[in-house]
């Protein structure tokens, strides 16, 4: 349904809650506004993932309110974390036999976790199309960190004039957010070229460019998340840009300076 209001043209949903449920809402808002905030509805939605869902009454009938779940095809946790020692049965302790387990989501070449798959103690999940669909993908227990970077397509300024899917967009980034929440990891980010992604998260943890960490280009980058700021430097003279790069995938892969300095202040 698309409604005017002052002038301006949106789309807008019906949405049945609880008394409870909206108060809760309603206290997230309230909460969590100001810098550094995830946006409510998304940390809201994604809590809806790991909990029944509200009855509603309605015209005399018991009505479910939908939540984000899973569709067919899930992926199984314990496959993927092979031989971690990670089973859904040991709970939530963030170590298993000394191994420090990261969930990389939408992982790509998998730039970002690089340093931590390389080092001794770490064993790196990559959940990244084709082989997983983040959205399908199921919590997994002791993770100790999470790195997400959910496509920018939607919410790149490049797409400026050019019509955006940014319910598409949000999708993914609810899933990130579902699993970081079910998780529960010790530290968590969540990273996109600065762009539109603000309007929904609020302002980033952390705006950095590859050149502030050793690497000549340049791409204005937010983090959202729970995390140590990783220390610049080397600083060095920028000499091109990611936009010079002839595909997306080479666009989008982490700086190796970056990724690096955000593993040594993340262990």
């Amino acid at each position: 349904m698309a409604q005017r209001l002052n002038g301006r043209l949106g789309r807008n949903f019906a949405l049945r809650l609880t008394d409870e449920v909206r108060s809760e809402l309603e206290s997230m808002r309230d909460c969590t506004a100001g810098p550094r905030a995830l946006g409510p509805w998304l940390v809201w939605a994604a809590r809806c993932a790991f909990s029944p869902a509200p009855v509603l009454p309605r015209r005399g009938k018991q009505k479910a309110m939908p939540a984000l779940r899973a569709s067919s095809g899930i992926a199984r946790s314990s496959t993927w974390l092979g031989n971690a020692g990670v089973s859904g049965s040991e709970g939530n302790t963030h170590c298993f036999n000394g191994i420090r387990v990261i969930l990389d989501l939408c992982a790509g070449t998998g730039s970002w976790s690089d340093p931590y798959r390389l080092a001794d103690g770490y064993r790196v999940v990559r959940v990244t199309l084709p082989e997983c669909d983040v959205r399908t993908f199921t919590c997994p227990t002791g993770i100790h960190g999470i790195l997400c970077a959910p496509p920018c397509t939607e919410f790149s300024l490049a797409k400026n004039g050019r019509e955006r899917n940014l319910i598409t967009g949000l999708e993914i980034v609810g899933a990130c957010m579902r699993l970081v929440i079910g998780c529960r990891p010790v530290w968590w980010a969540l990273e996109n070229p600065i762009g539109l992604l603000s309007r929904y998260l609020g302002p980033p943890s952390d705006t950095w460019e590859p050149y502030e960490f050793g690497d000549p280009w340049t791409k204005p980058t937010a983090v959202w998340g729970n995390f140590t700021i990783p220390k610049r430097g080397p600083y060095v003279e920028p000499t091109s840009s990611a936009m010079d790069r002839s595909t997306a995938e080479e666009r989008a892969i982490t700086p190796d300076g970056f990724a690096r300095a955000f593993f040594e202040a993340n262990p």
